[in-house]
């Protein structure tokens, strides 16, 4: 469609760089960075799509809404290439801000429908900023999107632009929910959460029971999912009808998610809790057998614990009995022999996450995992094992973690000078390891002095500040040789207000 309107870019698209390197699943590759996005060091960068996501729309924008929709009017109306280039040209930035005040302002104009179709699939199609080819979507969607279908397909691979293909399928399609469906299934971070969303509603029992058994997995958190899962994919009724391990799977999961409280509704707002944990256990009883059984019911034991909110639950099928009972369950399956096996076989995987859930259930069964962690950070100082070792660390493993950091890092080379830099990117990756440690001395006061003198001289805002707490915890009597001298360096020049406002305070 776009062919009868001219092209006013040499650059490819998006719309093109995407084609050319999605695959025949519809998948584009993972990470994949687009070509309007300008490398800006020391600049926080948002995930693709978390910005929508997050934040949505905010601000005063009645004014930019108002202008971008009679560009597009007159464009739809008569699109010259002068019209085409003011409305390429326009300052699309933060597109979801906006949107649907243009939408809104565009339809009290009345341009042509056809005329408006054209124009956002030409702005979808030849555009090279994010923000315009979001337009354009939201363009195709609010007048129908017709033989635009592969075009939106295309763009919503892209977590960027799987919100707006999604409104746009069900602002301008008969098959809106086959459409999101398939964009859902294709995408795996912010785009696969809109979308699955956008399905809470459906009736169609293989939507459900994909949502339930893997539709609310995604790369950013199963907490904005698992509700959907629990409520919209049947978990109860699922776990009624009989056992099957994806299902009991995808249970330990959505429990684990709905009792983590995240950022959407939980467990204490589904008004089946109480009976689906019931069932949960019950299934549990008969067919507990992987890590992941193990640590979805010590979330249930865990949540039992909690001292706090009982007689609001007891209204939903929470009774005092019915917790007692619960609580026998778990104390039950938990103490089953063979757990610490398998756990620690797990530990020793090179796979990550068959790692970690080893590393969970033993520390969840009071086993120490710190000398795997140090054993695994001097082949690899760069990766989270710091953190994981540090967190059981008594004086003596303070005193060997230090050592370590002495040998694997080059510590000289960090304590280059204070600046403002944020630390972001793989070029920090010393400075990062540096600071796990220099985090985790500040309850072992007199351990490792010295890092906390290369963290208040490095480059990093960050590691100075966490130098400063460090020594705020620490008597001052063991502070190392020349720390006074130091802060007080740092309280007068530091580049940072805050730095230095945080040293004025503890000389």
């Amino acid at each position: 469609m776009s062919d009868h309107l001219p092209r006013l870019t040499t650059s490819p698209s998006i719309h093109e760089f995407l084609a050319a390197r999605i695959d025949e699943s519809g998948r584009l590759p993972e990470a994949l960075t687009l070509p309007d996005e300008v490398p800006e060091p020391n600049r926080i960068r948002w995930a693709p799509g978390a910005l929508d996501g997050v934040l949505g729309g905010s601000g005063d924008t009645d004014a930019q809404a108002r202008s971008l929709a009679a560009l597009v009017a007159k464009a739809a109306a008569k699109p010259s290439r002068r019209r085409l280039r003011r409305l390429l040209d326009a300052r699309h930035d933060n597109a979801l801000a906006w949107v649907d005040q243009t939408m809104e302002q565009l339809v009290e104009l009345g341009p042509p429908v056809e005329g408006v179709r054209r124009v956002g699939h030409w702005l979808a199609a030849t555009a090279t900023d994010r923000d315009a080819v979001k337009l354009g979507i939201s363009l195709v969607g609010l007048t129908g999107v017709g033989d635009s279908a592969g075009l939106l397909r295309t763009l919503g691979a892209h977590d960027e632009f799987t919100l707006y293909a999604a409104v746009a399928f069900g602002n301008g399609t008969e098959h809106a929910e086959s459409e999101i469906w398939s964009l859902a299934k294709i995408v795996d971070g912010w785009g696969r959460i809109q979308c699955v969303e956008r399905l809470r509603h459906t009736t169609d029992p293989a939507i459900r029971q994909w949502i339930l058994r893997t539709g609310f997995r995604n790369s950013v958190m199963y907490e904005y999912l698992a509700y959907v899962a629990a409520t919209t994919g049947g978990l109860l009724e699922a776990l009624r009808g009989g056992f099957d391990r994806e299902l009991l799977d995808a249970a330990d999961d959505v429990i684990a998610a709905l009792i983590e409280d995240g950022p959407a509704e939980n467990l204490d707002d589904w008004a089946d809790g109480a009976d689906a944990i019931e069932a949960y256990l019950s299934v549990q009883t008969s067919h507990a057998e992987t890590l992941d059984d193990y640590l979805g019911v010590a979330a249930v034991r865990d949540y039992l614990a909690r001292k706090d909110g009982w007689d609001e639950r007891s209204t939903r099928g929470w009774t005092a009995t019915r917790r007692t009972a619960f609580e026998a369950v778990c104390s039950e399956l938990l103490g089953r022999p063979g757990w610490r096996e398998l756990a620690t076989t797990a530990l020793g995987s090179p796979d990550r996450k068959t790692s970690w859930s080893g590393h969970q259930v033993l520390r969840d069964l009071g086993v120490s995992t710190f000398e795997h962690h140090f054993a695994a950070i001097r082949p690899d100082p760069h990766q989270g094992s710091w953190f994981q070792a540090w967190q059981q660390a008594d004086r003596e493993g303070a005193e060997r973690l230090v050592q370590l950091a002495r040998d694997v890092l080059p510590l000289d080379a960090l304590a280059s000078g204070a600046a403002l830099e944020l630390g972001l990117g793989p070029e920090w990756a010393d400075h990062s390891a540096l600071e796990w440690s220099l985090q985790g001395v500040r309850d072992h006061p007199g351990v490792g002095g010295d890092l906390l003198m290369i963290g208040l001289q490095s480059p990093l805002i960050r590691s100075r500040n966490m130098s400063l707490r460090a020594l705020e915890q620490w008597p001052v009597e063991v502070w190392p040789e020349g720390a006074r001298a130091l802060v007080a360096s740092v309280a007068d020049c530091d580049p940072s207000e805050s730095v230095r406002a945080q040293a004025r305070d503890l000389r």
